[in-house]
């Protein structure tokens, strides 16, 4: 589920059609979407449940996993199969609290210190690592961790391990010997040039 990670808000969007790319990509083989609309998005709580239903029906229709970011409320009203928290969002406690009890709950991991914490936490089903390259797709990135750190942390983490940040067709090839189930991505797919080719690199690099 993990393999191809597709992360994606209306702010990541260079002119396309949302619901179109997210249906090209799942065509291409993504094997899960994450809705992550903040930072620069401008749209409305009403604006985003809405698109937030648009997508989550082709997600249901295509069986892909769909995933809320960091709105746990949005995340049930959407009836989602999951809902990722970063470290400086929502406490992941409060998340697993509130969220029907059905879904996957994500969490983001910078540190082995946080992953051992995780390791704590029952309800926790995967964990996000990085950035693990240098990006420009997130305002408040941390500095990237590196291959080493990752494989680290795979090597400690009782759960799956997805990698995320400056995700490239030249890197992706280097995720899963340092222990990543997959890789999540935004830019690869929304400035790619070529959508379906971009999916099957990462589905060719976690064969």
């Amino acid at each position: 589920m993990l393999k191809a990670y597709f992360v994606c808000g209306s702010q990541d969007l260079v002119g396309q059609d949302f619901e179109k790319l997210l249906e090209q990509s799942i065509e291409a083989g993504v094997t899960a979407f994450q809705f992550r609309d903040k930072g620069a998005s401008i749209l409305t709580n009403q604006q985003r449940l809405e698109l937030g239903q648009n997508l989550r029906a082709i997600c249901k229709a295509t069986n892909v996993p769909f995933i809320v970011d960091d709105d746990v409320k949005l995340a049930n009203a959407l009836k989602a199969d999951g809902v990722h928290v970063g470290q400086k969002d929502e406490l992941i406690t409060k998340v697993i609290k509130e969220a029907d009890p059905d879904m996957m709950i994500g969490l983001s991991c910078q540190t082995i210190s946080q992953v051992q914490k995780a390791n704590k936490i029952k309800e926790i089903d995967y964990i996000g690592a990085g950035p693990i390259f240098p990006t420009a797709s997130k305002d408040d990135a941390v500095a990237p961790m590196g291959l080493p750190l990752m494989k680290e942390m795979a090597e400690s983490s009782r759960v799956p391990i997805v990698a995320i940040g400056g995700i490239t067709e030249d890197n992706v090839y280097k995720l899963k010997p340092n222990g990543a189930v997959g890789a999540a991505f935004i830019s690869f797919v929304t400035r790619s040039q070529d959508v379906s080719a971009s999916v099957k690199n990462v589905l060719t690099a976690f064969a």
